[in-house]
């Protein structure tokens, strides 16, 4: 953030630590789980990135719902006569790299600290609504550094913080939801937030207009109005129990 804005002379292989800066909650996460239970603490949270045993169903909003959302979204902006950038459908190699990036740099692993951590003891005993809202406030403003670093969406397009986090605040409850329906499947929560970023990149909301973002919100938060009426804002899985942290059975 330093050197992009001229701040300081620093060396350019400094700024490589950016792209290990997304890692921060992961590595928060293992730490924090290795100071109260050990390795094998640390072994069961990568290890619960295999966890599928949940209903077949829920693959399709977490491969799907992101992506329909990006597109109902370019629709509506259409529709309304929005004025976006010049545009071009990806070919599926580009897609595909696009998706692999933001996997490992772009905000995909970091679900190992937001959801498989913070969420767990956040939500148990309490509600999952909240617990929601609240981390959702927390993983916005940890992008703060990307709105001074030029390049990025968040300094390219002007985003004002407090509407970045508002929208990350709802996008937490569809978090929530899928991962307490999913067993708490840390592949599920990775393959969410990779397609996530992947469709706003591929398609140009954030670079279209300040419209074309608060479109994108009120889809949003349609969607998330509606799975909290559907499934209950104790637990967003119909009362059913929620994910506990992970601890050692000899512990």
């Amino acid at each position: 953030m330093l050197r992009s804005n001229g701040y300081a002379d620093l060396p350019e292989i400094l700024g490589l630590a950016g792209m290990f800066a997304v890692l921060g909650p992961t590595f928060a996460a293992f730490i924090l789980v290795g100071v109260e239970s050990g390795r094998v603490g640390m072994g069961q949270l990568l290890r619960r990135v295999l966890e599928t045993g949940f209903s077949k169903w829920w693959w399709l909003p977490t491969l799907l719902l992101m992506p329909l959302i990006g597109i109902l979204t370019a629709l509506v902006m259409s529709l309304l006569g929005v004025e976006t950038p010049e545009w071009a459908a990806p070919t599926l190699i580009t897609a595909l790299l696009t998706s692999l990036t933001i996997l490992f740099i772009g905000g995909g692993l970091e679900e190992f600290g937001w959801r498989g951590y913070a969420l767990d003891r956040m939500q148990t005993g309490k509600n999952a609504l909240l617990a929601s809202l609240v981390l959702g406030f927390f993983w916005g403003l940890w992008h703060l550094p990307l709105f001074f670093m030029q390049g990025t969406t968040q300094h390219e397009a002007a985003i004002p913080i407090w509407e970045f986090i508002l929208q990350i605040m709802v996008l937490s409850v569809l978090f929530t939801w899928l991962y307490n329906n999913t067993r708490g499947s840390l592949l599920v929560a990775i393959l969410f937030h990779t397609i996530g970023n992947t469709t706003g990149a591929l398609l140009p909301l954030y670079f279209a207009s300040g419209l074309g973002r608060w479109i994108n919100f009120g889809i949003l938060l349609v969607t998330a109005v509606a799975i909290v009426l559907i499934w209950g804002h104790r637990t967003l899985n119909h009362d059913q129990p929620v994910p506990q942290p992970s601890l050692p059975e000899n512990n």
